[in-house]
C-alpha cells in the first residue's frame, strides 16, 4: 500500500512539474490556441512551405504565428517561433514554398575553405537555380486574399494557395 501511494505520488509530481514547466509566455501576450493550417494546390498537399500569419489588430500584430508544412500539407502553428499556438483573432495568411537545384557535385560540400574544391564548390553554389512555387499574390501580406479566423473551438484551417507553379527566380 505504500508503494503503491509513493509511486503514484512521484507519477502525480513528475506530471506537474513537466506541464508546469513549459516556456514561460513574455508579458503582453495572449492565450496560444493549438492551431495547424492545412495548406493545399489545387487539391493537392504542398509541403516543404512557410506559413506565415499576420494580424491588422494592434494587439495581435506583434505575436506572429507561423510554421511549416510537413508532406501532408500541415504546419503546426508557433507564435514568435517558440511558443506553440495562436492567438484568438483574424489572420491574413501568407504561404511562401522556395526551393535550390539540387547540389551537382555533393561531394564538393565539405571542402575546406580556400581548397580548389571550395572554390569550385562557391562556383557552383552561385550558379544554382532557386525557384517558388506558389503564387505571387500568396507569398505577400500585402496581396494575400487567404484570411482565417482562430477560434477556441477549431484546430484545422484548411487554406488553398492557388494554381501549381515552379518559377524560376531572379537572382540580382
Amino acid at each position: 500500500m505504500r508503494r503503491t501511494f509513493i509511486s503514484h505520488f512521484t507519477l502525480l509530481f513528475a506530471v506537474s512539474f513537466i506541464v508546469g514547466c513549459g516556456p514561460r509566455l513574455p508579458d503582453g501576450m495572449p492565450r496560444l490556441y493549438p492551431v495547424s493550417i492545412e495548406v493545399t494546390q489545387e487539391g493537392a498537399p504542398l509541403g516543404e512551405a512557410m506559413v506565415t500569419l499576420h494580424s491588422d489588430s494592434p494587439n495581435l500584430a506583434r505575436w506572429v504565428p507561423s510554421g511549416v508544412t510537413n508532406a501532408s500539407g500541415i504546419a503546426v502553428l508557433m507564435t514568435d517561433g517558440k511558443y506553440k499556438g495562436a492567438p484568438l483573432g483574424t489572420y491574413k495568411v501568407a504561404v511562401v514554398r522556395t526551393s535550390l537545384d539540387p547540389h551537382p557535385e555533393p561531394e564538393l560540400v565539405n571542402e575546406q575553405p580556400g581548397s580548389p574544391g571550395a572554390a569550385r564548390y562557391q562556383q557552383l553554389e552561385t550558379a544554382r537555380k532557386a525557384f517558388i512555387y506558389v503564387e505571387s499574390p500568396y507569398t505577400s501580406m500585402g496581396t494575400t486574399p487567404l484570411t482565417v479566423e482562430i477560434t477556441a473551438n477549431q484546430k484545422m484551417y484548411p487554406v488553398d494557395a492557388g494554381k501549381k507553379i515552379k518559377d524560376a527566380i531572379k537572382r540580382n
